[in-house]
């Protein structure tokens, strides 16, 4: 194992994430002043305040888990994939994030009526975490009626968070990290779920693209040019196994449950080149595995895609 493939949670995320920093500080963005009485609540000020000594209070002991950055950043470059691991409630609406060696990540929370997930840096279930709040989550992600369609949003965008309210793209759809559509073909004598990703690109400087609607860009599920400020994911198509008469897929390292949420992504220039990998390795745990150009939130929240794949 080469040095740059050493564990990938030492000092938690320090050597996990790649130092590729937003883009948003080098654009800025001027408009008129309008009054969103939506954006304008006094319990947000008040919740902010009271939130800021209960962080202050956590960083004496080492556990805030405040820099929603570090779960944005793509993972450090290396030959193999990262390996973690999700484990899901026994009501399937609870879903909790860890690496390999079990140190916790994510917390994510499906609202079937909402028709959301949300995802938070806090494990609800751990004691005295008094800065885990429901309300309150660090990224969401919301699906349409068919179930086909799913977007992933940062609750407080990277370009415009410390603007005034008015001023923040809040109320203009927030700032985006990936875009996912579903669909589903037939493979042998077995029915394929298929998804595509989009996600914000990286510059040659390694910095992020920033996907936020002050920026002057638009959806992040329009078709993609050539520009590189998006990229595009798909799933790799398994083939049919006559002897096991059923869909198979090689997931290499890992022994894979059979599952209709199982699955792979790949660039869509480089189909045959894993990057990302959701298996059932358990009841209720499933290995989730990926490497750069993904990163944490993006990798997690696509393979709670899969909610409903049956």
């Amino acid at each position: 194992m080469t040095v740059q493939e050493a564990s990938p949670l030492a000092s938690w995320f320090s050597s996990l994430v790649g130092s590729a920093s937003p883009s948003s500080s080098k654009e800025t963005y001027s408009g008129s002043a309008k009054s969103y009485d939506v954006c304008n609540k006094d319990d947000d000020d008040r919740w902010e305040r009271e939130r800021a000594f209960d962080i202050a209070d956590s960083l004496e002991t080492g556990s805030a888990r405040e820099i929603v950055t570090e779960f944005m950043h793509p993972l450090r470059r290396a030959s193999k994939l990262w390996k973690f691991h999700v484990v899901r409630s026994e009501d399937k609406l609870q879903y909790r994030l860890f690496s390999d060696d079990g140190d916790f990540l994510m917390y994510a929370k499906a609202n079937l009526e909402a028709r959301e997930v949300s995802f938070f840096l806090y494990n609800p279930s751990e004691k005295n975490d008094q800065l885990f709040n429901s309300e309150k989550p660090a990224f969401s992600m919301s699906w349409n009626k068919d179930k086909t369609e799913w977007r992933i949003v940062q609750e407080r965008c990277e370009n415009c968070q410390f603007s005034p309210k008015h001023l923040t793209c809040t109320c203009h759809g927030k700032q985006q990290v990936a875009w996912i559509r579903h669909h589903r073909k037939p493979v042998g004598d077995g029915i394929f779920n298929c998804m595509e990703v989009q996600v914000p690109g990286l510059y040659a400087d390694g910095s992020r693209v920033v996907w936020c609607p002050l920026l002057g860009r638009g959806d992040l599920s329009a078709p993609i040019d050539d520009s590189y400020e998006a990229q595009r994911l798909i799933t790799k198509q398994p083939s049919w196994n006559d002897e096991v008469e059923s869909l198979v897929l090689d997931f290499k390292g890992r022994h894979i449950l059979s599952s209709a949420k199982n699955f792979q992504l790949a660039l869509s220039q480089k189909p045959e080149h894993v990057l990302c990998q959701y298996g059932k390795i358990g009841p209720q745990t499933f290995s989730l595995d990926f490497k750069y150009p993904l990163s944490v939130i993006q990798a997690f929240g696509v393979s709670l895609t899969t909610l409903f794949w049956t």
